[in-house]
């Protein structure tokens, strides 16, 4: 039997179970994944960056702990990968009020943005500007740049090195790990048993007293279990009659070479930030640009909306269709120099998002069962937070405090509390 059970060993699992060791030293903890590494799910397949870029002061705040974490975690000697190249959103006409009040949100916390005019996209990322009157941009209905907005507190990092910090320290510290062995259920029991046949009833107190695992064996759980498997909770939790309030998309990155002087002179831009490497470039439409510097490649990949299913698939792969019908369009209207190039390598994992585009943790019924979910699409960035808030309400704490030293209320991501508008910026 342990005191806390996490289920999941994403960058959510790790960050919860971590901040739970941190704040209850005694506590025993386990970790349980169905994979064979930790990691290896929706986390090893993101796009792996960060920004202090929403609309949502909530979701902001989380990041901007996370990030500050990160970077300290960095500073004293444990790379992550991190490079702060900032996020740019090129946007047009119709793009621009949405994305200014990321602007106002995040200049109100001090966040620092800059504003670029189209001739110094054009200049540094060879972008090219104006589209308006072109036969494409009126079939794809997006228009001139008319400014940029780069977040400076923002950049890329290597997923897989933050999920190694966070394993490191977990085992150094005593954390047991359960991995290659999938939960079947979680197991409900009657807070008083009555030795009764088919318990807990209806009328009965119960709580999520454990998991059972695919190879039979029950692990018990004194104190709270803590659900943070991404897209495979609802499998679990609704069979329950709990929900997470998220669902799950496809998410799909592909990968092209800058193996021409053209493109490199793209990827390792100058002037724009000190690691002299283009910012993650947002256009319109959703359309966006991940360099990854390092293999001298472009992560490119698309944020949509409507007319793509909520579903989940075990073993997700990216649809060249989409690609060339979906994203391409869009891409070499403003980049014609990557319209002319083809993906060598593409990816697909999944969103997992909530109604409101903010993670979801709270325990419903008093069941002793901390749900986490709805953290896709910023994930990686606000990960550290939200194991802090997580790891808090899993401890019974009301604050907690997070990584830049803000006081943030659990209550705020739960379901009575939020209180707080939909995100509009998800990538």
């Amino acid at each position: 039997m342990y005191d806390y059970i996490v289920v999941g060993s994403g960058i959510t699992g790790l960050a919860t179970a971590y901040h739970i060791k941190l704040m209850s030293p005694d506590s025993s903890v386990i970790v349980i994944d169905k994979e064979d590494s930790v990691g290896a799910g929706d986390t090893s397949k993101s796009a792996a960056a960060f920004r202090a870029a929403f609309t949502n002061k909530v979701n902001l705040m989380l990041a901007k702990g996370s990030i500050t974490f990160y970077e300290r975690v960095q500073n004293e000697g444990f790379s992550l990968g991190m490079l702060r190249v900032g996020y740019l959103f090129a946007v047009d006409a119709t793009s621009d009020s949405i994305v200014r009040q990321g602007v106002r949100a995040a200049e109100s916390l001090g966040v620092d943005v800059d504003e670029l005019q189209p001739e110094i996209l054009s200049k540094t990322l060879l972008m090219r500007t104006e589209v308006g009157g072109s036969e494409e941009s009126k079939i794809v209905g997006a228009g001139d740049i008319v400014r940029g907005y780069l977040f400076k507190y923002a950049g890329v990092l290597d997923a897989e090195k933050l999920v190694d910090y966070y394993y490191s320290k977990l085992r150094s510290m005593g954390v047991e790990f359960q991995l290659g062995v999938p939960v079947k259920e979680f197991v409900v029991s009657p807070a008083k048993p009555l030795g009764i046949e088919g318990e807990p009833f209806p009328w009965e107190e119960a709580r999520v007293s454990g998991v059972r695992l695919e190879d039979g064996r029950v692990l018990e759980a004194k104190r709270k279990i803590i659900a943070a498997m991404g897209v495979w909770a609802n499998d679990l939790l609704n069979p329950i009659g709990i929900d997470t309030y998220s669902r799950p998309k496809k998410r799909q990155i592909f990968v092209v070479k800058a193996d021409t002087q053209e493109l490199r002179s793209m990827l390792y831009a100058e002037g724009l930030n000190s690691e002299k490497v283009m910012p993650f470039t947002v256009l319109p439409k959703g359309a966006y640009i991940r360099p990854n510097p390092t293999e001298s490649t472009f992560w490119i990949g698309m944020a949509d909306e409507l007319g793509r299913p909520f579903a989940r698939d075990e073993n997700p792969t990216a649809e060249e269709r989409y690609y060339t019908y979906g994203i391409l369009p869009v891409l070499s209207l403003y980049f014609p120099q990557l319209g002319l190039k083809y993906p060598e390598a593409s990816w697909a994992g999944h969103y997992d998002i909530s109604f409101d585009g903010l993670p979801v943790i709270y325990e419903p019924y008093s069941s002793g069962l901390v749900v986490v979910a709805g953290t896709s699409g910023s994930g990686i960035m606000k990960g550290d937070s939200i194991g802090r808030v997580a790891a808090a309400l899993a401890l019974d704490m009301d604050e907690v405090e997070l990584g830049d030293g803000t006081s943030f209320k659990v209550s705020l991501l739960g379901l009575e509390g939020r209180g707080a508008e939909r995100e509009l910026l998800i990538l």
